[in-house]
């Protein structure tokens, strides 16, 4: 670990120039918790401020004002000035961002400039689509450079765990009452009330699944270092995990399973508080699927199509077929409907062979970059001689977040993106083995050392199944979650008595900067 600023230095230094990088740091904390609440609610507050217009084939479309959006970019371009800023102020603060996680983010950042420059990607489109894959790293920046207490930290996240709750309210409300609990809360769109799968304040049901498994993976961390654990404190957990399975997010339930297992691992102790946990969430997922006709048929149909995929993969289809099922299909004509994560897997994989060091370039295929640089980006005749297929999907994205890097990056941007991410979490993993030889002592930075690791597993598998690690609304909570986790680190450390001849550790672990007493 980085030495501290020697404190006899900061107290013969001006008062002004201490006070200001220390407001900025205020400043950037209260922007932190605003864009939290931001990415959670903006999908709502778009349709809440929407107009309605009928096109030419007498549907009705949204007018979706884009004033959200921009103030949620304007946050993250703020953050980034602040943070520059108090580090200019407090240029001696540069070795705290020299660890290993900080270069393998420079050495990724080179990669998909260079996946880009090689592949014909124009330089707007490289730093619009590195914007897309990366702006959770202003986040993960910003509390790093704010440095705040426990305390600050505890106020910065009070908005978000309110978000938490009225969103588990609606959740279940959802489920309860049908239709007239989506309409009421504002949504026009009955895409998901149709197959009962609830999305509170959130415009996909994925997305309120991801936050609320990281407030119960939060929850659970929590758990493994208390000495007891209070009924009510279960109760919270009960209604948050039954919320989540009213969104059925599969990927969800099966990303906490995963996590549950590297916590077991780690803690190597706990492990009825870990089953008891995990048998919660797994038991409500399975229960709303068994009381809900909805849920049962749309599970079964996603079932069969991943059936159907594999067995008819992607080109295999005889040509001019339809899909069952769809209006006009005759049987003679017919193939089964399959998934079309599967069938984009397998056209990815092709691609890839074909371009396996550094892909197609960054903004060129499945992207939101590549969506809003070229709204029929899978018209390129490199993925193929008629372009790639979709299937009918009308989404902007690939599903999967590790397929668009592949295709866009290829080996090259996906060792470096999983080297980085293996570097965020080489810290936390080293202070969880000290942890657990010290017995979980209340000097370690022990609930917030978990959390960090264990959304890391969460958002990796995720990944598998969702465009989430460059979606509007995770990369900001995990790098929240992994700031606070590398600052509770940091402050755990300067709490833990070093030997002199201790004083010199190695670079790749987060930087003690202050103590308490000095926020």
């Amino acid at each position: 670990m980085v030495l501290a600023r020697d404190a006899e230095r900061d107290d013969a230094a001006p008062t002004a120039r201490r006070l200001i990088p220390r407001w900025l740091s205020g400043v950037l904390l209260v922007l932190l918790s605003l864009l939290l609440v931001e990415v959670v609610i903006e999908a709502w507050v778009q349709v809440l401020f929407s107009s309605t217009t009928i096109d030419a084939q007498n549907r009705v479309v949204e007018d979706l004002p884009t004033w959200p959006k921009t103030l949620k970019n304007a946050i993250y371009l703020s953050m980034l000035a602040i943070s520059a800023l108090v580090l200019a102020l407090e240029w001696r603060r540069w070795r705290e961002f020299t660890s290993k996680a900080d270069i393998a983010l420079a050495v990724l950042g080179v990669v998909l400039i260079l996946a880009g420059l090689v592949n014909g990607s124009e330089l707007s489109l490289i730093a619009q689509a590195g914007y897309v894959y990366l702006r959770g790293v202003i986040v993960f920046y910003a509390w790093r450079v704010a440095f705040p207490s426990p305390k600050h930290i505890r106020w910065a996240l009070i908005p978000v765990g309110a978000l938490v709750v009225v969103n588990s309210v609606l959740a279940i409300w959802q489920t309860l009452a049908g239709y007239q609990a989506y309409q009421m809360v504002g949504w026009n769109n009955m895409t998901w009330a149709r197959i009962n799968r609830a999305h509170a304040l959130m415009d996909h049901p994925n997305h309120l699944g991801h936050f609320l498994t990281l407030a119960l993976l939060g929850l659970l961390c929590w758990f493994l270092v208390r000495k007891n654990v209070g009924w009510k404190l279960w109760l919270l957990f009960g209604f948050i995990a039954l919320a989540g399975s009213a969104t059925q997010s599969r990927e969800s339930a099966l990303g906490f399973l995963g996590a549950a297992i590297v916590l077991a691992i780690l803690r190597r102790g706990k492990y009825v508080v870990i089953a008891v946990a995990t048998a919660m969430v797994l038991a409500f997922a399975v229960g709303q699927v068994a009381i809900s006709p909805e849920n049962r048929t749309e599970l079964a149909r996603r079932l069969a199509g991943v059936t159907s995929a594999l067995s008819l993969p992607s080109g295999a289809e005889r040509e001019g077929f339809c899909v069952q099922g769809n209006a006009g299909c005759e049987d003679e004509n017919s193939i089964p409907q399959r998934e079309v994560r599967v069938l984009y897997a397998q056209q990815g994989v092709k691609l890839f062979f074909k371009r396996p060091v550094l892909g197609y370039g960054i903004g060129q295929f499945g992207g939101i970059a590549a969506y809003t640089a070229d709204p029929k980006w899978f018209e390129d005749t490199r993925f193929g001689p008629d372009g790639f297929e979709l299937y009918g999907s009308n989404e902007k994205q690939v599903d999967s977040f590790w397929l668009h890097l592949l295709v866009e990056t290829g080996t090259l941007g996906v060792l470096a993106y999983l080297t980085w991410l293996f570097f965020l979490a080489w810290p936390l993993l080293r202070s969880s083995w000290a942890d657990r030889k010290e017995r979980w002592k209340e000097n370690r930075a022990g609930p917030t050392t978990l959390w960090g690791i264990a959304v890391l597993v969460f958002a990796v598998l995720v990944a598998a199944l969702a465009p989430s690690l460059e979606d509007p609304v995770f990369p900001a909570m995990l790098f929240s979650v992994l700031g606070i986790s590398w600052v509770m680190l940091s402050r755990a450390g300067a709490r833990t008595p070093v030997p002199a001849a201790e004083t010199a550790a190695p670079a790749d672990e987060p930087t003690a900067r202050r103590t308490d007493e000095e926020v």
